[in-house]
């Protein structure tokens, strides 16, 4: 059988709903949730799961840290045949509303990613498919120890910074609620590709408390703890909008 050429997964064999995450660990931990999980695809940080979310088939992946790599596995991930991807991330808050454990559902990412610049004009939109969103914010709600904010995000390319410093201060007067590395990249190829994405983001630090105390800590309890909800609102919305497709085919 036939894979593609990078995370190594067979051709148009996957079902219609990916999660995808960072992590090739984080993927294993949510295969472990499903029924049945099956690895399908192994290639260096491009780790690949199918299993049943309530009774649901769904695809889990990871993708590496950074918006270049992550690009190849939402490609191969549309080559195998998924039509609806949703980010399972971390993040950095600029909204003191939102902070560690928190979940930030994004509508929309600017784009510093430094990889989509090369692919689409400059003003080229980064925007969630609304069916994916609305999915989301719906399974959140589920969840009453969920605090989530709905708005923007950022994707940039680096994590640490260098003499140019950053843009903290503008993202946040901005009203942009969350920085990380990957959405603005899945969101720019979903729309090249024609299919659905979106994304849902674990808060792990408060940028300008951060800043303040030089210490970035994102092993405390209260990140995992709200890792674990993300993912099952993540799940949750996955196989809501599978589910849809079974009885409304697009």
């Amino acid at each position: 059988m036939s894979v593609t050429a990078i995370c190594q997964i067979p051709y148009n064999t996957l079902p219609p709903a990916a999660v995808v995450v960072g992590d090739p660990l984080r993927a294993k931990k949510i295969a472990d949730l499903l029924e049945g999980a099956e690895q399908v695809g192994c290639n260096r940080e491009y780790h690949t799961w199918v299993g049943k979310w309530k009774g649901v088939k769904l695809a889990v992946a990871s993708h590496g840290i950074g918006g270049g790599g992550a690009s190849c596995c939402f490609e191969e991930l549309i080559q195998a045949g998924v039509t609806t991807i949703i980010r399972a991330g971390t993040a950095g808050s600029f909204d003191e509303r939102f902070k560690e454990g928190c979940l930030v559902i994004a509508t929309g990412a600017f784009r510093a990613d430094g990889v989509t610049d090369n692919l689409v004009p400059l003003g080229y939109p980064a925007v969630s498919h609304y069916e994916v969103v609305n999915s989301l914010i719906d399974s959140a709600k589920h969840y009453s120890e969920v605090n989530a904010g709905v708005g923007l995000v950022c994707t940039v390319g680096h994590f640490y910074d260098g003499p140019l410093g950053n843009k903290n201060e503008l993202w946040a007067t901005s009203k942009i609620l969350a920085i990380e590395m990957e959405i603005s990249v899945l969101l720019v190829i979903a729309s090249l590709r024609g299919i659905r994405a979106g994304a849902a983001v674990n808060i792990d630090n408060y940028i300008f408390e951060r800043e303040l105390s030089q210490k970035y800590e994102p092993n405390r309890n209260v990140v995992h703890e709200g890792t674990y909800r993300m993912i099952r609102v993540c799940l949750d919305a996955a196989s809501k909008l599978a589910q849809q497709d079974l009885v409304q085919p697009s």
